[in-house]
């Protein structure tokens, strides 16, 4: 796990959960709001991606949803691929669930 801080506070924070030895699920990506479109979220990013090229992962996968456009858009810059959808109820917002991005 990378956490990011800003001037101390921890302001955002990736990880990397190992799946199987050729797979593993990118977690817990978040960034608070006053560091978006600043670069942060995109570094954050690309120091997981070199992490599991370093590990020799062959796949990366994640879990998100359709409502998070920005967050949609990052993954795709970095070559994932909606694999998967399928209607989420959860967190009381109907949405489609992206999954193996």
């Amino acid at each position: 796990m990378y956490i990011l801080e800003n001037y101390g506070v921890p302001s955002g924070c990736i990880a990397i959960k190992h799946v199987d030895g050729a797979t593993a699920q990118l977690r817990f990506y978040f960034l608070e709001p006053e560091l978006r479109e600043q670069g942060a979220g995109r570094k954050l990013m690309d120091l997981v991606i070199d992490f599991c090229r370093e590990k020799k992962y062959q796949h990366v996968v994640l879990w998100t949803f359709s409502t998070l456009a920005a967050a949609r858009h990052l993954y795709a810059s970095r070559g994932f691929q909606i694999i998967d959808t399928h209607v989420n109820n959860e967190w009381g917002n109907r949405s489609l669930k992206n999954t193996g991005y």
